[in-house]
């Protein structure tokens, strides 16, 4: 107690030095602990499940005929028919089941809103070892395919959100997409889904697919892949064990699968038969945002591990500046009979209770720093309901295993450097005298140096993201997305007939074109630059495949003047019009990729093709125009080749996104369009009403988040850089004030010693840049799939980042420059 009240005492007694040094700690350890918080969340947790470490995921790479869609961003899914398959006949597993999210029209007591449900089978909330907060959860007699049970169970937070965890909800009736199911019970309050980035608002019996969407097939047809198999591992089988099982079940299967091909290519025969499931663990979850983050989240742990460490070298540079100043103390104390080890003990409590305060102020500083991230992630990313800005225990624990840890980063050096000088010189020194020894300078120079080439790993790393989503805002998109509004309705959902869908997007086409200040109006049913996408294989007419992958091509259902509402130019031909009806041949638009890959760039107009493959195609679609390529599905991407079909001439009809273009700010009307649709059907819900820019902007929020991180992370980083470049000279130029004096006394100018400090800065400003870029170029390996057009060694970004800290050094060393060239020869003379 005697040793904390001293420490304490000294510690008050220089206000400035604690505070700064405090000040430094918290940033670093409050930037980590923001970044673990956010990095626990989304990639260490394990879903909250019974046993998690046994939960498997099954995929089963390779080509397949027919209809692909999936809610996971590319990983291979299954058919219904064969999931049922193999959970008769499989035993490598204690439980195989499967799930699949959807968008889902929500209505309870005549208040619609949209919904996320999550088609389940019977056994899933039972292989899971999910309990119920309240009523039960599904089971395997609510899945029968010979009869389905109209019933649904709430997830918690929609229970909380929707129904403020009203308890009288069990047992009333919810209608999904128009269909009455029974609430039978509310999920454990942990548990989302098996998706990482997924939470859904309820949970339903996958066999009740058919009877929500009426004209769905998919339950019946091997080659309609949609379904995510989760397995769990049985205690004595390994996880290569358990696939070596299940394959030969599935060998059968895809045996099946073989006879319903249609003339399969030997190539693509030979790749189909050699297909096998892969299991991957699934204790922390599937997909989503875990999968896209990793990379981003671990880069930025980096970027902030090497903030706290400038923050550690500044107060360990503070510390030995403060040790030299007491360096007649410590000799006075250990003369006294002081030991070593009492001293380093009580210099050693000095820089944990400096690292508990940064610690305590670091915990704020990660609060806020979080909030600012999650502020910047727009709703669309699905991970609101994920990430939250409170600290947990296990962060709190983080950020005091990393106060400890900075103790010794920071605070062992000096504490051995001051408690080991030669006694009778430091005795003899006058108090005002500042000292140190050679191997506590080498060693703040020596961390100054690694701050300049940490400081210049991230200022590059920040301009590289920077120019990335510069270059991304500058992308050509293909259409104009100033003044254009988008929005999507599902009139399916809501027990809408093909026919009355038709009818209604025809009347929604008149009235929103009626809406003063609005141009033009059409829709899509795959929406612009918004993730999503839709392919097909195609016959086309004189082509001549050289591979299955081929003759696949994107498309779009569009309405009439799509092209016209978007600015997307048409090169020949003609778009859409009213009188491309189902009555009349059916016709199509495509851009220049499809042109230029079937028609090897030719004039298209007049050709003809088919959707899909069968032995005799009739070439029923003409091509009747040509448009210039535009994004699909992301900014990032090349555009590919695409062809347009008008919705109108297809009985099917699907969900639509709306374009409206407007000749003033395109906000001021949406509650109009909100009016509008209610006027047609009070219970239809409107999804994504937002601007296209703002649709834009959504899609470029992780590069927007990168570069924001990075340039904020980079200036901490200089600014911890500079002052530790100040301090040094400003603490060096201290400690040569005599010899400064006897320099000009024997007639040095004041350029010499303006050499001398400057000579200094500039070698450790040279070693650390020099060091710098070489920590870069290794890291631009890493970063460069993080990038857009543009290099990891881009030159420009190179040289700003290298210029600009030699600037911030420059400012940082003209104080100490200054004030030694200030120094009056016969004032450092009388120096000691």
């Amino acid at each position: 107690m005697s040793n904390l009240k001293l420490t304490l005492r000294g510690l008050a007694h220089s206000p400035l030095f604690t505070v700064t040094a405090i000040l430094s700690l918290a940033v670093g350890i409050g930037a980590n602990t923001s970044i673990f918080s956010i990095v626990d969340q989304i990639m260490l947790r394990l879903l909250p499940i019974k046993n998690p470490q046994e939960l498997v995921f099954l995929y089963h790479p390779g080509p397949v005929q027919g209809r692909v869609s999936n809610d996971e961003g590319g990983g291979p899914v299954f058919s219904y028919p064969m999931f049922r398959e193999m959970q008769k006949l499989q035993t490598a597993f204690a439980g195989l089941a499967g799930a699949r999210g959807e968008g889902v029209s929500l209505s309870y007591k005549n208040q619609p809103l949209n919904g996320e449900a999550h088609m389940i089978s019977g056994n899933y909330f039972e292989l899971l070892g999910v309990e119920a907060a309240m009523g039960r959860l599904l089971n395997l007699a609510d899945d029968s395919m010979e009869d389905p049970h109209p019933v649904a169970v709430l997830s918690h937070t929609f229970w909380q959100r929707q129904f403020g965890a009203d308890r009288s909800m069990l047992n009333q009736t919810i209608l999904v997409n128009g269909y009455p199911l029974t609430i039978v019970g509310v999920s454990q309050k942990s548990f989302r889904s098996e998706k990482s980035n997924s939470t859904p608002d309820i949970y339903i019996p996958v066999t009740m697919k058919r009877l929500l969407n009426p004209d769905y097939k998919g339950l019946e047809n091997r080659k309609d892949y949609w379904f995510t198999l989760i397995a769990r591992l049985k205690p004595e089988y390994a996880l290569e064990k358990s696939e070596a099982a299940i394959n030969t079940v599935y060998r059968g299967q895809l045996e099946i699968d073989e006879k319903l091909l249609n003339k399969p290519s030997d190539s693509f025969l030979q790749r189909f038969r050699a297909k096998r499931i892969i299991l991957k663990p699934g204790e922390h979850g599937r997909g989503g945002i875990r999968e896209q983050g990793k990379q981003p989240l671990f880069l930025l742990m980096g970027i902030t591990a090497l903030v706290l460490l400038l923050a550690c070298a500044n107060v360990a540079n503070l510390l030995l500046a403060r040790a030299a100043a007491r360096t007649r103390e410590v000799a006075l104390r250990l003369a006294l009979g002081a030991s070593r080890s009492q001293i380093i003990r009580q210099l050693l409590l000095e820089s944990f209770l400096l690292a508990v305060g940064g610690a305590l102020l670091g915990l704020v500083v990660a609060h806020w720093t979080t909030r600012v991230i999650l502020s910047e992630i727009p709703a669309s990313a699905g991970v609101s309901d994920q990430i939250s800005a409170a600290l947990d225990p296990r962060v709190l624990l983080y950020c005091l295993g990393l106060a400890l840890a900075t103790v010794f980063l920071f605070g062992l050096f000096p504490a051995l450097s001051s408690t080991k000088p030669d006694l009778a010189p430091s005795l003899k020194d006058q108090a005002g005298q500042t000292t140190a020894t050679g191997s506590a300078n080498f060693f703040q120079k020596a961390l100054v140096t690694t701050q300049v080439a940490v400081s210049l790993l991230l200022l590059i790393s920040a301009g590289l993201f920077a120019k990335t989503l510069v270059n991304l805002n500058h992308v050509d998109l293909g259409v104009k997305i100033d003044n254009l509004m988008t929005f999507s309705l599902n009139p399916k959902l809501n027990k809408y007939s093909d026919e009355r869908t038709l009818l209604l997007y025809k009347q929604l086409n008149e009235k929103l074109a009626a809406i003063p200040g609005v141009i033009q109006v059409s829709s899509a049913r795959v929406p612009v630059i918004a993730g999503s996408s839709s392919s097909q294989n195609i016959s086309v007419q004189g082509y001549v495949a050289q591979n299955e992958d081929d003759e696949d091509s994107s498309y779009n259902e569009t309405g009439a003047d799509y092209f016209r509402t978007l600015g997307l130019p048409l090169i020949s031909g003609r778009e859409f019009t009213a009188q491309d009806i189902a009555a009349t041949p059916k016709v199509a638009v495509v851009n220049e990729a499809f042109a230029k890959h079937f028609f090897g760039g030719q004039n298209p107009i007049g050709r003809r093709f088919d959707r899909g493959k069968s032995g005799t195609p009739k070439y029923e679609i003409e091509i009747v125009g040509l448009v210039k390529n535009a994004k699909y599905s992301s900014i990032q991407e090349a555009p590919p080749r695409v062809f347009y079909i008008a919705s109108v001439q297809y009985v099917r009809q699907d969900s639509q996104s709306f374009y409206v273009r407007t000749g003033l700010d395109p906000k001021l009307i949406s509650n109009s369009i909100r009016a509008t649709i209610s006027s047609l059907d009070p219970n239809l819900p409107v999804r994504d009403l937002k601007t296209m820019q703002t649709q834009v902007d959504e899609n470029l929020f992780a590069e927007r988040l990168m570069a924001l991180l990075t340039a904020g992370f980079a200036g901490l980083a200089t600014l911890l850089a500079a002052i530790g470049l100040y301090g040094v000279l400003s603490f060096n130029i201290a400690r040569r004030t005599r010899e400064i004096g006897i320099r000009m006394a024997l007639g040095a100018t004041q350029g010499n010693v303006r050499k001398l400090v400057v000579r200094e800065a500039g070698i450790m400003l040279g070693i650390g840049t020099i060091a710098g870029i070489g920590a870069a170029v290794g890291l631009g390996r890493f970063v460069d799939s993080l990038l857009f057009g543009m290099k990891p060694w881009d030159p420009y970004v190179y040289l700003s980042a290298t210029v600009l800290l030699a600037l911030v050094a420059l400012l940082a060393a003209y104080v100490p420059v200054r004030r030694a060239t200030k120094v009056a020869p016969m004032v450092a003379l009388r120096y000691e």
